[in-house]
């Protein structure tokens, strides 16, 4: 018995330490099951939920989706429909949670809300951009019309609310479909209008016209997923609290702007019939924002891309806009106070500056960061010191504004221009000089030659156009184009200014090269020495050849880029002059020249080191090396290149540029880093004896090309 009962003891403390074990390990065991839910979400093709031409999803609700995983440890399985069938599928239970839905009493009751909103959204009427019949501020266009809207969403109900407020009976149809489909419904006239969301459709099919409300949108869940109203609660709280301003970024970052429509109203109009040409005043000297092209005494730099973009960006006028130049920014203001301009730029004044000079401001145009010009010694104290001594030009209200409003406790002297400006600096009187990142290659060889550099100070300096205080329909017209020009345009235009500026002069090339310059000095006075002294021939031809040996051997190095083997600017000039030759003797050939242009190269030198922009060059020198395997190469800048091609590679012209781009685009898709990419914009123009009397026209419109191509590619990554 005492033997039985012993092993029935030792069976029980077993039987014990298993349940104790068994106990311990459930709440891991829920832990592990709670951090792998999978959550079914709706996947519709919207501006919150994409996918791009290499299959990548991204979007606000994909992004802000991660962004929740990152603190509930969810995983996702995506669920593809229509939002509309999707609100139904989570209602049904179908999927766990859908993005973008607005909150009503209705849908409280068949699906769950969290505490805290994704965002804010505007809905607006959309029509097609080829409607002539709409007026701007007549509502009653919309009687009898066909109007569109997503079936059981909240614009639906906002529409009709709006319809009744202004006495209009048109036509609802409910959608079921996606938004794209319904958009192309109204370009071909299945339906007259669209109800949706700022930021959704494109400029080319619908247009934004009237906005009829706004609300709060929301993740809903299911009616059957408590525990998944809790984590999203507990998760959005927790992003609050990183960035208040989390939901704002992500509207930005994904829906455009486009709430101010593209119709001008009837008394925008009727100001514009009455002044006709929009007279801006701009401060000369100032690429790569404006200048005057000293040759022509037109507008030139960005200034001159934005405005051509804005006289053509709404549908129902063209503005017409006369730039006048003035010789810095008092004169500027000066001129604006008399009336001899309706507006200027660039204007950099702080709200309480504008307001004592009776002047208003648009939103910015041009945005840039700002960069302190230091002393090499310094640079790695500047940053940390509280108050530093800035040298600014005298006179220019924007510097001192610049000073108030980023670095209020610096001490700042005036000094009469940039050049006096960076001086102090290099002679200690001043501890910096700022400047926009954007004019830092113009003053790159001036700020080497002093020994100093320029750091990045983090700050941001924006660029507006100025409107006397009371014009309101100039300043409601010019507002509107700034929120139509595409950002992206005006960036690309502003790095091909910047480029320009930094183009190196013959005075530039001496300085930089006084033994090339030396050798071709030699050279001539060989040859006028040969003239001179006939009676010497014999002595002078040898030094001639003498000569020309030692100019072959410079030229090895000189007409060599060092960083990629490639011929440099220096080869590619001798190679036009040849070609010139030959058309000038009557020979008679096809060639045609391709110019290529790196982009975001600052950037990648900015962010990973110059080391890495190297590689970037390398990389892209070489696919085109691949590509026109049969012509010459030139490296004839820091990020441009040219090839001259003739015979097989002429014949073949256009089929290498699309492989070029097809090349560019396998590359971007398997490079792990973004200095190993190849992200190039290409242009290329055929000789034509009929169309170019010379090797320069040709080369100038291969370079146009070039750039209308970045500019297109620029446009086209804004839209998408």
């Amino acid at each position: 018995m005492k033997k039985n009962l012993t092993y029935i003891k030792r069976f029980a403390a077993l039987l014990l330490c298993f349940v104790m074990i068994c106990v311990c390990l459930l709440p891991i065991a829920a832990n592990a099951e709670e951090k792998e839910k999978t959550v079914r979400v709706g996947w519709y093709d919207a501006p919150v939920s994409m996918i791009d031409q290499y299959g990548r999803r991204s979007g606000h609700a994909y992004e802000y989706q991660a962004k929740l995983a990152a603190y509930t440890g969810w995983n996702y399985e995506y669920v593809e429909d229509s939002w509309p069938n999707l609100l139904q599928m989570l209602i049904d239970g179908e999927i766990d949670m859908l993005s973008d839905v607005s909150y009503t009493e209705e849908r409280s009751e068949n699906m769950l809300f969290p505490h805290l909103p994704m965002g804010e959204e505007d809905y607006y009427i959309f029509i097609s951009p080829d409607n002539k019949d709409y007026i701007p501020d007549d509502y009653s266009y919309f009687d009898g019309k066909k109007v569109g809207a997503n079936k059981g969403s909240l614009q639906e109900k906002m529409y009709q609310d709006w319809e009744k407020s202004n006495n209009i009976e048109s036509e609802l149809f409910e959608a079921t479909c996606s938004e794209d489909e319904s958009f192309e419904m109204v370009r071909k006239g299945e339906l007259d209008a669209f109800v949706s969301i700022d930021g959704y459709g494109a400029a080319d099919i619908t247009v934004p016209v009237v906005k009829i409300g706004s609300s709060d949108y929301y993740f809903a869940i299911n009616k059957d997923r408590p525990d998944l109203l809790e984590d999203l609660n507990a998760a959005m709280s927790r992003i609050m609290d990183e960035n208040p301003y989390y939901n704002q970024d992500m509207k930005k970052k994904y829906i455009s702007t486009s709430g101010a429509n593209l119709f001008l109203s009837s008394t925008e109009k009727e100001w514009l019939s009455g002044h006709g040409k929009i007279r801006i005043g701009y401060q000369d000297n100032n690429l790569p924002f404006c200048a005057e092209d000293k040759k022509t005494g037109e507008l030139t730099g960005a200034l001159k891309d934005y405005l051509d973009d804005a006289s053509k960006c709404f549908e129902n006028a063209e503005l017409v806009f006369e730039p006048v130049a003035y010789p810095c920014a008092a004169d500027l203001i000066q001129a604006l106070e008399n009336g001899e301009v309706d507006c200027m730029f660039p204007s950099n004044l702080s709200t309480s500056d504008v307001e004592a000079l009776n002047i208003v401001l648009t939103p910015s145009i041009i945005s840039s960061e700002i960069y302190a010009v230091v002393r090499k010694p310094n640079q790695n104290t500047f940053l940390q010191q509280a108050v530093n001594h800035a040298a600014v030009i005298e006179g220019d209200p924007n510097y001192k504004a610049v000073m108030m409003d980023h670095f209020p406790n610096w001490k700042w002297d005036g000094y009469p221009d940039t050049q006096s400006c960076l001086k102090a600096v290099a002679d200690k009187e001043a501890d910096c000089f700022l400047i926009s990142n954007y004019y830092y290659n113009k003053l790159a060889k001036q700020i080497e030659k002093l020994n100093l550099t320029a750091l990045a100070t983090g700050e941001i300096l924006d660029y507006y156009i100025a409107v006397v205080e009371g014009n309101t329909e100039l300043y409601s017209i010019l507002t509107r184009t700034t929120n139509i020009v595409s950002k992206a345009n005006i960036n690309a235009a502003l790095s091909y200014y910047s480029a320009e500026e930094a183009k190196p002069t013959l005075i530039d090339f001496i300085q930089d090269n006084p033994a090339v310059a030396i050798a071709v000095v030699v050279v001539i006075a060989a040859f006028v020495l040969i003239i001179v002294t006939q009676h010497r021939i014999i002595r002078a031809k040898k030094e001639v050849e003498k000569s020309n040996h030692k100019v072959e051997s410079l030229n090895k190095l000189v007409y060599v880029d060092a960083l990629t083997s490639l011929h440099n600017k220096g080869g590619f000039d001798e190679s036009l002059q040849q070609i010139q030759k030959r058309l000038d003797d009557g020979e008679q050939f096809d060639f045609a020249i391709v110019m290529l242009d790196c982009n975001d190269l600052k950037p990648i030198n900015d962010q990973y080191g110059h080391d890495k922009g190297d590689i970037y060059l390398q990389t892209s020198s070489q696919l085109v090396c691949r590509v026109y395997k049969n012509s010459p190469v030139f490296r004839i800048g820091g990020d441009e290149f040219a090839v001259i091609l003739q015979n097989e590679d002429f014949q073949n012209r256009n089929e290498l540029i699309e492989r070029f781009k097809k090349s560019e685009a396998e590359i971007c898709a398997s490079a792990e880093n973004e200095w190993d990419k190849v992200d190039m914009a290409i242009g290329m123009a055929e000789y034509d004896p009929q169309e170019y009397d010379s090797v320069d026209n040709v080369l100038h419109h291969a370079d146009i090309n070039m750039y209308e191509n970045k500019r297109a590619v620029k446009k086209a990554r804004s839209k998408s």
